[in-house]
């Protein structure tokens, strides 16, 4: 199971390749996340294939920790971003994402994270998509928003051949 982030799922809703998102088994989203990625997104491109797996294949789950507003506050990040993170810990689960402070303040609770790029790589080591089809993804994240400095891409790309 994985819990994720409202930017991967716009950013793979955008290029058509969501399902992809299914190779992490289930996928867990919390009701701020949703509100994010259907209901503030509303006329933006891919969202109405993000509420199509949400209604299909990724489930919504309410955190049970009490305080959300209270803690974001103290942790200095947005409330949807607190609820992910307080969802992986219950839940014990990946948390996929390409926030930087998300995923400092997740490693500091112990929770293993995934750029999106470290998700690309993973499924062509494992041989579940080709790598010129991680290539050419890699490049439709790039030209549809995904911020990614070029030294980090052409380390990708040599990863990617490397495999």
């Amino acid at each position: 199971m994985a819990v994720v982030d409202s930017n991967i799922l716009i950013l793979m809703g955008r290029i058509g390749r969501l399902p992809l998102l299914g190779y992490l088994r289930d996928i867990i989203i919390t009701p701020e996340i949703y509100e994010e990625v259907v209901k503030e997104a509303e006329g933006k491109p891919g969202v109405s294939e993000i509420e199509k797996a949400c209604n299909d294949w990724i489930t919504i789950t309410k955190v049970k920790s009490k305080g959300i507003g209270k803690i974001s506050k103290l942790e200095g990040i947005e409330r949807a971003d607190l609820s992910i993170i307080l969802l992986a810990k219950e839940s014990n689960d990946l948390l996929l994402t390409n926030d930087r402070a998300l995923i400092q303040v997740a490693r500091s609770k112990g929770i293993e994270c995934y750029w999106l790029t470290t998700f690309l790589l993973k499924l062509v080591k494992e041989r579940k998509i080709e790598k010129e089809d991680a290539k050419n993804i890699l490049f439709d994240l790039i030209a549809n928003g995904m911020r990614l400095k070029i030294e980090v891409y052409a380390a990708i790309l040599r990863e990617i051949d490397e495999v």
